[in-house]
């Protein structure tokens, strides 16, 4: 799950909540801020305290984008009391939190686990996991068709890395780079990009392009690529106060 940096807020205040909506697209891109899928059609403001349970319904801190599935399975559960007990992906390292091996993203306990023995950390993640169903396999009449895009996203991103390892050393590299470029436009799915070119960094580096604010300050920058940090307290100064990553 990408993990982003949406800024300050571009407002004082609005009318609407949807008048947010050209603002969060050009910070954070239209992909939903759980499944990551790209959002082609009628994107959906998503209140992180739910506004039915008297979460702001303009305050900038309190917005992101959805895909409608995620944003039905959200629902309105969420309140100021139990905001804490889940990770989410404008605060916490959400890309550490979930793996995507084989395209099916799953909770990173392991590593959860051994950064934060005591299990918090493990279970926010698991219950933001529930939360959206991020792991739902649709049974025949389910319409939810994340399963399926995050899917094909995967096998289109194994076709792309096999042609990338035979094209990057030729002539026609920066061809091949422009495609995939427009593929993963096309498709979002940040995270999957991220596992399937794990080992490329010079597409790796690409996707932090190709995806409006994704939250940097996770990952390393050294020899040309960016890797995650697994320190369990990294810390960054905001304003004089220090802030843990989760």
């Amino acid at each position: 799950m990408r993990p982003v940096n949406k800024g300050a807020s571009p407002y004082t205040s609005i009318q609407e909540y949807r008048d947010a909506l050209p603002y969060l697209e050009s910070r954070i891109g239209i992909y939903c801020s759980y499944c990551g899928a790209i959002i082609d059609h009628a994107p959906e403001i998503e209140h992180v305290v739910s506004k039915s349970k008297g979460g702001d319904k303009t305050e900038w801190k309190n917005l992101l984008l959805a895909c409608k599935y995620c944003n039905t399975r959200k629902s309105n559960k969420t309140t100021s009391e139990n905001k804490n007990d889940y990770l989410w992906p404008d605060e916490n390292n959400t890309e550490l939190a979930y793996t995507y091996a084989g395209g099916i993203p799953r909770v990173n306990s392991p590593i959860l686990l051994e950064l934060d023995p005591s299990g918090n950390i493990a279970q926010k993640a698991e219950k933001l996991f529930e939360l959206v169903e991020l792991g739902n396999i649709p049974a025949p009449k389910d319409k939810d068709r994340r399963f399926k895009q995050r899917i094909e996203t995967y096998a289109s991103a194994m076709i792309s890395l096999k042609k990338w390892k035979k094209l990057k050393e030729t002539e026609y590299k920066e061809d091949s780079k422009e495609l995939i470029a427009e593929i993963v436009r096309s498709k979002g799915f940040f995270s999957v990009w991220l596992e399937v070119f794990k080992d490329e960094p010079e597409i790796k580096n690409m996707l932090f392009d190709i995806f409006p604010g994704t939250e940097t300050r996770f990952f390393d920058a050294a020899f040309g690529e960016r890797e995650l940090h697994q320190t369990k307290y990294e810390t960054i100064v905001l304003d004089k106060a220090f802030k843990t990553c989760w």
